[in-house]
């Protein structure tokens, strides 16, 4: 089972797909398919974000730094390496800044 904010934002990813398919097959102008193509890639972006961060596959468990409890999303979220940014910050899957001490992280 999909967390539900997951589920919402793979049907938004959808939402936006069919739009980009339709403004891309009636010939809309660049602005109009430029746009919807940017508003295709910020979903696909995010649904990435958040299905790496709650539904890991196996093979990226290898590269996960640590995982912590996102309050936002209520719920375990891994975090990576890759989201470093600051010290001892890391982004969220959900947007958030994560903030954890030296101790509490995950040997890696």
């Amino acid at each position: 089972m999909l967390h539900p904010v997951l589920e919402d934002a793979i049907e938004s990813l959808l939402t936006a797909w069919r739009h980009y398919d339709i403004v891309s097959r009636q010939g809309a102008g660049f602005a109009t398919r430029s746009a919807a193509r940017r508003s295709l890639d910020v979903h696909r972006i995010r649904v990435h974000r958040l299905r790496r961060g709650l539904h890991p596959e196996a093979r990226e468990l290898e590269e996960v730094a640590f995982g912590t409890h996102c309050p936002s999303l209520d719920a375990p979220v891994f975090i990576w390496a890759g989201d470093a940014v600051g010290d001892g910050s890391f982004l969220c899957s959900c947007g958030a800044m994560v903030e954890v001490a030296g101790a509490d992280r995950a040997a890696g």
